[in-house]
């Protein structure tokens, strides 16, 4: 009795816990009704059914209303049919045949990467009515499985999955052993579309932000619209600029180096408030470098999700980082886009990771600036020769 509880307890708490960090997830719009079939070899476990069934199979179908951006509501039906195995142990059970039974359940369905890819690892718990013959029981059911989209093109996923079947059985029976059955299978379910992904224009319109104030309280030369250190003075040589609120952004050798991060809304090219001061300075430091021909933007994703998808939203952030350089006066044919998408991870992850979200900026110089600068360069004194003060 202590082990039927403890089992029936797992499967509430994993049903609790699933809904728990969903609403924990950040908040999506549910995608479309879900179904799931599911197919596999099954075998009871203990005694006496561990002994007197031999291995079977059975089946599942199920359809689930998805609640959020991980969670569903789903309702299955299923059968499962196991064969005869050896006679009981004692002389006066009756041998059993095969053994067969259908149930209905309700449950709760988690994906743990919720509305960040389709398909990945699930898990769902159940709770419903067995028939086993003409006797109607309680069952509780739990699975856990991991699926892949079958084409990018398509909803169908498809994966191998693990499960656990209790039918309780009354404690007034001759033999109260509850049934406890596990099986491992095949899970083949219509999920959730791929993510539409919107192109950015082709025509590079003004940023929708609000026009520079004609006066600034702070005096340091930032819209408010970009400033996100309101309030702070101006600093007073270009070398103070490099502290503070943004960090020293310089050029060195082929590449932009920032003191600090670009950053972007979650799965968004949209670039937040707080890295626009980073950007207007970046846009500086371009600006008074002549000898920069061209800047590309190269745009990174992380792990997670399609490769495709997130090809896209690389190069979106790249498109956006350019749309704003350009809006802080940097000409167009300096700048240049390129997206990698997750194939250059700065941090070897498969988990989500603000580093892999990011862009980097490289130079290319125009040559001709570059020996004009070398010819300008005194000429080497001997080795170990020092110059007078």
């Amino acid at each position: 009795m202590n082990q039927r509880r403890s089992t029936i307890a797992a499967v509430l708490v994993a049903s609790l816990g699933a809904a728990g960090t969903a609403r924990a997830e950040e908040a999506a719009s549910p995608r479309g009704v879900r179904v799931h079939v599911a197919a596999g070899a099954a075998h009871a476990l203990g005694t006496p059914q561990g002994r007197e069934f031999g291995t079977g199979g059975g089946g599942t179908a199920a359809v689930e209303l998805p609640l959020g951006a991980a969670l569903g509501a789903q309702a299955s039906v299923g059968a499962l049919v196991l064969s005869k195995g050896e006679s009981p142990a004692d002389p006066g059970v009756q041998p059993t045949g095969t053994g067969i039974a259908g149930f209905g359940t309700l449950g709760l369905r988690y994906r743990a990467w919720g509305a960040r890819a389709p398909a990945g690892p699930w898990i769902d718990a159940n709770g419903g009515v067995a028939g086993t013959g003409t006797v109607a029981r309680p069952v509780v059911s739990a699975h856990l499985g991991w699926e892949m989209r079958i084409a990018r093109s398509s909803r169908w996923d498809a994966g191998p999955f693990l499960g656990y079947s209790q039918i309780v059985q009354p404690a007034g029976d001759l033999r109260s052993n509850d049934a406890r059955v596990l099986w491992a299978g095949i899970s083949v379910s219509l999920g959730a579309p791929e993510r539409a992904y919107v192109s950015p224009p082709s025509v590079e319109p003004a940023l929708p932000l609000p026009a520079p104030p004609a006066a600034r309280p702070d005096q340091d030369g930032f819209a408010d619209a970009y400033d996100t250190c309101p309030g702070e003075a101006a600093p007073v040589s270009e070398a103070d600029r490099d502290g503070g609120c943004v960090g020293d952004v310089r050029i060195v050798e082929d590449r932009i180096v920032l003191g600090d991060v670009i950053l972007f809304d979650f799965d968004s090219p949209r670039i937040r408030s707080r890295s626009h001061r980073l950007v207007h300075k970046i846009a500086d430091v371009i600006l008074a470098a002549p000898e920069v021909q061209t800047v590309s933007i190269e745009g990174h994703a992380d792990a997670v999700g399609t490769d495709a998808y997130n090809q896209h939203l690389s190069l979106a952030r790249a498109e956006s980082t350019r749309t704003m350089l350009v809006h802080f006066g940097v000409p167009t044919e300096r700048l240049v886009v390129v997206a990698h998408g997750k194939g250059r991870l700065k941090v070897q992850t498969a988990r989500p990771h603000q580093g892999n979200r990011r862009v980097e900026l490289i130079v290319s110089r125009r040559r001709e600036l570059r020996e004009v600068s070398k010819e300008s360069m005194p000429a080497a004194r001997g080795a170990g020769e020092r110059g007078q003060p």
